[in-house]
């Protein structure tokens, strides 16, 4: 009868050494569990100029953007990430505006022949040539580039402007193939048809046929012209990647940022904050957005993972951080205005994500050490170690309880023998 009651309490004591253990370490893999689904940013000051950037394309290690450091006009200037080193791209005495960058080829408007007669120019990184894509005696604004196409808005057929300033009559989107040297006309209609951006087959741009800006698709490979947005507010500022279409859009008597998925036929809204967002980006699974939800003097960037259903505040500093918007994998660049002139600014989001009540850990807003003043050096970009499995020692929360009950357990049952 005593041999079983000492069998009975070594499973006993077992039984509650196994359960202590598990609660003592319960608070670790929670910690755990928590910290490696956080977000981690690095903020890198691209530009460090006193006057004024804006613009900013991203693809790969290179960062384009258009700079006013030489005077009244515009010109292209290029960071490489990986080599550290500047590049002014374009010299004259007259803007180049809104360029964009894809592989070895950045786009842009060149006024040179004047504002009116705006044209689309190529420059190739690899053979250093400068090419003028159109020649028509009218407008070309706002180019884009995938691959060997690149595409702009056009006023050749009846497009200008009124006594106000404000763009009327007839715009056009039209696209040139690098690869066969020959110009297409994207959209007849009689209206306006403005900020069209490409990827692969697919043209999406912002259209006012039926009184409101909508958002259209056409597919290059099936020569098919498709509505995508039939709601009678506002749609606008189209982006583009694969199956995906997002815009900003008025349907909710503000700002709204809005999904289109072309293989599906489904349509999401994507922000629901209550304030206004805008002026969207999207890279695989991750938009980006300029947001309002702090006022006016305070725009931040914030970013919504599709993957994870989460939703991140990118940046923090109290300034504006805004305008034109970029995303090219992990790396995210807009304009920024919190040295009191507009900059360019990147960040490198690592981790698995975070949920949307964990706040992302800020590692740097220190400006690069700087070689010159046109030669800005960013930090370089440093992924966080990864973390290491937790092991139970003795700082481990709960191992004194473990080893009091061990030891308690143990007297116990010397003073039944």
């Amino acid at each position: 009868m005593e041999n079983r009651e000492d069998r009975y309490l070594i499973v006993l004591a077992s039984t509650v050494l196994v359960f202590v253990l598990f609660i003592s370490t319960f608070p670790v893999a929670l910690a755990f569990s928590l910290h490696s689904n956080r977000l981690t940013i690095n903020e890198t000051q691209l530009t460090a100029n006193r006057s004024d950037e804006a613009c900013p394309s991203i693809y790969g290690n290179r960062v384009v953007w258009q700079d006013l450091r030489n005077g009244k006009n515009w010109d292209i200037y290029m960071y490489n990430l990986s080599t550290r080193e500047e590049s002014r791209i374009t010299n004259g005495g007259f803007d180049h505006r809104e360029p964009v960058i894809y592989g070895d080829r950045i786009v842009w408007e060149d006024t040179r022949d004047s504002y009116q007669n705006a044209n689309v120019h190529l420059y190739n990184l690899t053979t250093s040539t400068e090419t003028q894509i159109t020649t028509n005696i009218s407008g070309q604004y706002a180019p884009d580039i995938y691959g060997d196409r690149i595409i702009w808005e056009d006023t050749r057929n009846g497009g200008g402007w009124d006594k106000e300033g404000n763009r009327a009559g007839n715009w056009d989107i039209y696209l040139y193939d690098l690869s066969t040297s020959t110009e297409y006309r994207i959209t007849t209609n009689e209206s306006m048809q403005e900020h069209p951006v490409i990827y692969g087959d697919r043209i999406v741009w912002q259209d006012s046929r039926n009184g409101n800006p909508d958002i259209y698709l056409y597919d290059l490979s099936t020569s098919r012209e498709t509505q995508i947005t039939t709601d009678p507010a506002a749609q606008y500022s189209p982006a583009i990647y694969g199956d995906r279409i997002i815009w900003t859009d008025a349907r909710n008597g503000k700002a709204d940022i809005y999904m289109y998925d072309v293989s599906t036929s489904a349509e999401s809204q994507i922000t629901t904050s209550g304030s206004v967002e805008s002026g969207p980006a999207i890279y695989g699974d991750r938009i980006v957005w300029m947001d309002y939800r702090k006022g006016r003097e305070n725009l931040d960037i914030y970013m919504y993972d599709l993957s994870t259903s989460t939703e991140t505040q990118i940046t923090t500093n109290e300034s504006n951080q805004w305008g034109e918007l970029d995303i090219w994998g992990n790396r995210i660049v807009w304009r920024d205005q919190r040295n009191g002139n507009n900059d360019i600014y990147m960040c490198t989001v690592s981790g698995k994500g975070a949920e949307s009540e964990v706040e992302p850990e800020i590692r740097s807003e220190v400006e690069p050490e700087i070689r010159s003043e046109v030669e800005p050096q960013p930090r370089s970009e440093v992924n966080p170690e990864p973390e290491k499995e937790e092991s139970i020692n003795k700082n481990t929360p709960g191992f004194g309880i473990v080893y009091c009950v061990t030891g308690f357990l143990g007297v116990f049952l010397q003073w039944r023998r």
